[in-house]
């Protein structure tokens, strides 16, 4: 006969101690965090409305730097090329990185781990280095900078992280509900589209926001792949810091900002109707 398990050793005082003070300390530490992360955002958005053109002091409250903004028909330009530049990138990146992730996720061939390696490395990689490769590669073949080197280079950025969240879903598929859309007479295609799409898209959403989200605040690889009539929001804003911070950059932080939590609120809101709807 064996014996009963012994009980577990009750905690010593340093351990009481140390769980104690986690306990006290934890909530601190957290609202420290959120301090630290989301003050700077306040203080960009009240001095938006700063009627000097210092930022750190403050005369009066206006709305002038947002008609600046609004009026300044390059950072319209530079917004449409981020924005052109994000929505292809992320939707080529996403595509790759959704047909890479289930081939790797469902097939066993040979070279299966290096070609995973190889398909994750630009996330080891300083990105400096990729850059430097891709101008390299396109002034060699004679292409010139432009949408296509930068959505090119945006699209390397981003298929890492595609190739990661949609494989993720995809090994927690259960294959036997496509085995059942078989059995009920669907072909591959057709169990593809009804079957494994559907339960994938949720995460191919997730994959193409963030690969888009990559592409538009991207700095270094723009600065190597951007060309005459290309130049990106972040280019943009940083050429205007060279001539000092004004309130007018403020205006575009905050309008960004509030674009950012016009989609979380949509998002949430939407999320929030299809759980009441349950």
């Amino acid at each position: 006969m064996t014996g009963a398990a012994p009980a577990p050793a009750a905690p010593g005082p340093l351990q009481r101690a140390g769980a104690a003070a986690l306990a006290r300390f934890t909530p601190a530490v957290t609202i420290l965090a959120y301090l630290f992360l989301f003050v700077p955002i306040a203080v960009l958005i009240v001095y938006s409305f700063n009627a000097s053109r210092s930022t750190v002091v403050w005369t009066g409250f206006t709305l002038d730097w947002y008609r600046e903004v609004l009026a300044d028909r390059s950072l319209q330009r530079a917004l449409w090329v981020s924005a052109l530049v994000a929505g292809a990138s992320a939707l080529l990146s996403t595509a790759i990185g959704a047909l890479t992730a289930l081939v790797l996720a469902r097939r066993v061939f040979r070279g299966r781990d290096a070609f995973s390696t190889l398909v994750l490395a630009p996330l080891v990689l300083p990105e400096i280095v990729l850059a430097v490769g891709l101008l390299v590669l396109v002034a060699s073949a004679g292409i010139p900078l432009g949408y296509f080197t930068l959505i090119a280079g945006h699209t390397l950025i981003a298929v890492p992280f595609t190739t990661l969240i949609v494989r993720a879903a995809a090994s927690a598929l259960d294959r036997r509900l496509e085995e059942a859309a078989a059995d009920l007479g669907a072909d591959p295609r057709q169990a593809f589209v009804r079957v494994t799409l559907p339960l994938l898209l949720p995460a191919i959403v997730t994959a193409f926001l963030l690969a888009a989200t990559l592409s538009f605040d991207n700095f270094v690889m723009s600065t190597f792949t951007s060309g005459v009539g290309t130049t990106t929001l972040p280019l943009r804003i940083y050429s205007m810091l060279k001539t000092g911070i004004t309130p007018e950059i403020n205006a575009l932080g905050t309008l960004l900002v509030a674009a950012n939590v016009l989609v979380v609120v949509a998002v949430a809101g939407r999320h929030l109707k299809l759980l009441l709807r349950r």
